[in-house]
């Protein structure tokens, strides 16, 4: 039987905090914590967007790197719990100033929280020649867009960007981070949609992008969110540091043709842009999908009438659960949300009601066993220790240990028939 609480496995606001600032290509955090918080964010910051294509052990074999480059650590120890980590901070900050990155953020674990250094003495009294950001206390096992979202605005406090002329049909991405599954296949297959309608990217805010672009950020004319609890509490700060609007996805994110459809239409409309030639796009990916699911379902009668689970944010289950019951026929017995604001789980609670599966809303999967699941890799390998057959479709971390050399995307129109290939392949083989 599947253990039903996951909550060990789901990352909150420290590493939030951790994967904004590793999100920019020329920052870097300094973790004032024990060893324990540093292997697992510093492995995956780097497996999620490595800095280079080759690794130098000797390059990283200082005391706070551990042979890792990405997150260094101070390493702290049961004597500087209780008096204090002055000469370990003092030690180590200028050791990763002199690594070339363009910001520094100085974050304290969970733990060194509760000692009490003032972070912002340390950097004040390291004279570096690098700007440093402190972030004394990550939230305490808030969500992790909390962690994530509070961190992107102290970054963007701490760099100040210039208020610019704003450039007509450009947004900037926003609400999505590097600790999201297919991050970069997301970005490059949304930003394929926009520049079809003549939109330009701009930036995505703290997933990929650099200073630079982040010190450009008012010269679009929008912000485009891409998962709404990523960015409900940078909206209004958008609005209130740099008079920017921003558009947020009435249908959730872009998964699924129908949601996809919602959300380039949505922005094509604030920016009076013809959305034609993106819906052209979807509309051949349409055509694409029935021709597989046709051929399918003469041979087996699927994917109608098959189960399916979903575990994940509220932007990612509203969409994903809708297209699967409405496009595919598919049957939803277990939708379990872990964060999401609240008109969004009221929308996918709705809509379980109106289809009469008002059980399947934060279900656990002990039961019975769907046909195909969507969600972390810790949950579907749970699930397979149940030994019963099932297709598991990773869409969040943690993942399991199949690596993606060619890029990939659950988003928009080659995200959808991804998927579709994914589901209907899955199948044949249970």
């Amino acid at each position: 039987m599947m253990p039903s609480d996951d909550s060990n496995v789901i990352p909150d606001s420290f590493t939030g905090a951790i994967v904004a600032i590793e999100g920019i290509r020329d920052a870097a955090v300094l973790l004032n914590g024990p060893t324990g918080c540093k292997f697992y964010h510093g492995a995956v910051s780097e497996n999620q967007m490595p800095r280079t294509d080759f690794l130098d052990p000797l390059y990283y074999s200082e005391e706070f790197y551990f042979g890792q480059p990405r997150v260094p650590v101070t390493f702290l120890d049961d004597y500087d719990y209780v008096f204090g980590a002055t000469d370990k901070l003092e030690k180590i900050l200028p050791v990763v100033a002199q690594k070339g990155h363009g910001l520094i953020g100085v974050i304290n674990s969970p733990g060194a929280a509760l000692i009490g250094d003032d972070l912002l003495r340390f950097i004040k009294n390291a004279n570096l020649p690098v700007p440093c950001i402190a972030v004394e206390n990550t939230g305490f096992s808030q969500p992790m867009a909390s962690g994530f979202q509070d961190t992107v605005m102290d970054v963007l406090t701490r760099i100040s960007p210039p208020e610019l002329p704003r450039e007509k049909g450009c947004v900037n991405l926003m609400g999505i981070s590097i600790f999201h599954h297919h991050w970069q296949g997301n970005i490059a297959e949304l930003t394929t949609l926009l520049q079809a309608c003549g939109i330009r990217v701009n930036t995505t805010i703290c997933a990929g992008c650099t200073l630079a672009e982040l010190k450009n950020i008012s010269s679009a004319q929008l912000n485009v969110v891409v998962h709404a609890e990523y960015a409900d509490a940078l909206v209004p700060f958008m609005v209130e540091q740099f008079k920017m609007d921003s558009f947020i996805p009435p249908d959730g994110a872009p998964v699924g043709f129908k949601a996809t459809e919602s959300w380039i239409s949505g922005v094509c409309e604030r920016l009076d842009v013809n959305p034609a030639p993106a819906l052209e796009l979807i509309k051949c990916a349409r055509q694409k999908s029935h021709e597989a699911l046709n051929r399918f379902n003469a041979l087996t009668g699927l994917p109608k009438g098959a189960t399916f689970a979903v575990d994940g944010d509220a932007s990612l289950a509203l969409p994903l659960a809708t297209w699967l019951y409405e496009y595919l026929g598919m049957v939803p017995v277990s939708i379990r949300v872990n964060t999401g604001l609240p008109e969004s789980m009221d929308k996918i609670e709705s809509f379980l009601q109106a289809i009469d599966c008002a059980e399947a809303w934060q279900a656990t999967m002990e039961n019975e066993t769907p046909d195909v699941v969507f969600g972390s890799g810790a949950v579907i390998s749970r699930l397979g220790l149940c030994g019963d057959p099932f297709t598991g479709i990773e869409l969040s971390l943690p993942v399991g240990t199949y690596q993606h050399v060619i890029p990939k995307t659950y988003m928009g129109t080659q995200g959808g028939l991804y998927l579709i290939e994914r589901i209907i392949n899955g199948l044949a083989g249970c």
